[in-house]
C-alpha cells in the first residue's frame, strides 16, 4: 500500500509542471527556456531541473508573460533544409550517408530526409545526438 502511495505522489509531482514560470526577458519563437529567462511567479530562481527548461517557446514571450509546457515544444534538433547525417543499420551493417531535411524534429521525432546521392526520400526518426536512423 505505502509503494502505491509513493508512485502517486511521484505521478502527482510529475504532472504538477504547471507551475506558473514567468519570463524575465523576451524570449524570441525558437529560442530555448533556461534558468537565467524565466522565475516563478514569486520572483524566485526556477529549478535547473524542471521539464519546461530546455524547450523551445513556440511564438515571442514577452517579459510577465507565462512560460509553461502549453507555449512551449521540444528543441528541434533537426530543420528544414539542414544538412545531416542518415544511418542505416542492420546487425553488423551500417550504411552512413548525407542527406537534407525536409521538415524540423525534435529527439525521437520521424522526418524526411532527401539522400544527395541517389536523389531518393529516405524517412527516418531524428536521435538525441541530432543524425537520422533511417527507417
Amino acid at each position: 500500500m505505502s509503494a502505491f502511495i509513493s508512485l502517486a505522489a511521484s505521478v502527482a509531482a510529475i504532472l504538477n509542471t504547471s507551475a506558473s514560470f514567468v519570463a524575465t526577458d523576451v524570449i524570441r519563437a525558437g529560442e530555448q527556456v533556461s534558468p537565467t529567462n524565466i522565475t516563478t511567479e514569486a520572483g524566485e530562481a526556477a529549478p535547473a531541473d524542471h521539464p519546461v527548461i530546455g524547450r523551445e517557446v513556440r511564438r515571442t514571450v514577452y517579459a510577465g508573460q507565462t512560460v509553461s509546457m502549453d507555449n512551449t515544444q521540444p528543441a528541434r534538433l533537426v530543420s528544414r533544409n539542414q544538412l545531416v547525417t542518415i544511418k542505416y543499420i542492420r546487425g553488423g551493417l551500417e550504411i552512413t550517408m548525407t542527406g537534407r531535411a525536409m521538415g524540423e524534429a525534435a529527439a525521437n521525432q520521424d522526418v524526411s530526409v532527401l539522400n544527395l546521392q541517389s536523389r531518393q526520400m529516405v524517412h527516418g526518426v531524428v536521435q538525441k545526438d541530432g543524425w537520422v536512423l533511417a527507417q
